[in-house]
């Protein structure tokens, strides 16, 4: 999700997520930013499960450092609504998956760090490919089923310091973590490539598909750490 400022806030949300979720079994829903003490909650009461969409970038105060040159920031309102949001979604113990900005998300939530920019993992009008390797006994492993995938690359930034208690679940050929997963559980995954783009590969479909069944049934996952 992006915001844009022009005489208030302005939200909007790339359609391949929505074509993705409604592809594999689910019923998508944008969630306004609606500014209220009781808002995060009463949402998400109300929904099955949370994605977290890529957006700009978090601004590093978050995670005690100074913004470094050429940072495209996301306002901080988003960033408290969407902590707030996962912070209510843990407290019911209902399922979270994130995407580029929401792996960060994730990761900075639970107090880890991000790295500011990184070169080559971004190009506009390019599609980056590259390797990652999945975690033996983590869940996204499980999920997807292969040792080894090829994803895409469509960020300036990433994990730097994983937080505390979060499981890296995948990482790249050049040390990055690519994917995160609270252990023990709930389904909280969060990817730093986009599965959204990538809807015609079976990785795609085997994550959208058991996030979607987490959302509806209890997870064979339950019960289970990772990296077991």
């Amino acid at each position: 999700m992006e915001f844009k400022e022009s005489g208030g806030f302005r939200a909007y949300l790339d359609k391949s997520y929505a074509d993705a979720l409604y592809r594999f079994g689910g019923m998508p829903f944008m969630i306004p930013v609606v500014e209220g003490a009781s808002v995060p909650e009463e949402y998400a009461r109300e929904i099955d499960g949370l994605l977290l969409s890529g957006g700009d970038d978090i601004h590093p105060k978050y995670y005690s450092e100074d913004v470094m040159d050429g940072a495209a920031l996301s306002p901080d309102i988003r960033t408290d609504f969407d902590f707030s949001l996962l912070r209510e979604m843990l407290a019911l113990k209902k399922p979270v998956l994130g995407i580029c900005l929401g792996i960060q998300s994730i990761n900075v939530y639970f107090g880890g760090k991000l790295r500011q920019d990184i070169p080559g993992h971004k190009e506009k009008g390019r599609d980056i490919r590259h390797m990652v390797t999945l975690a033996r006994g983590s869940m996204l492993r499980e999920i997807i089923g292969v040792e080894r995938l090829s994803v895409n690359s469509h960020h300036h930034q990433a994990v730097s310091r994983l937080a505390p208690g979060l499981y890296p679940s995948a990482v790249s050929d050049d040390g990055m973590v690519e994917a995160v997963e609270l252990p023990g559980k709930m389904f909280v995954v969060g990817v730093q490539w986009h599965p959204e783009r990538m809807q015609e590969e079976e990785s795609s479909r085997r994550l959208f598909e058991a996030f979607i069944k987490e959302c509806s049934h209890p997870s064979p996952f339950h019960g289970r750490e990772s990296g077991g």
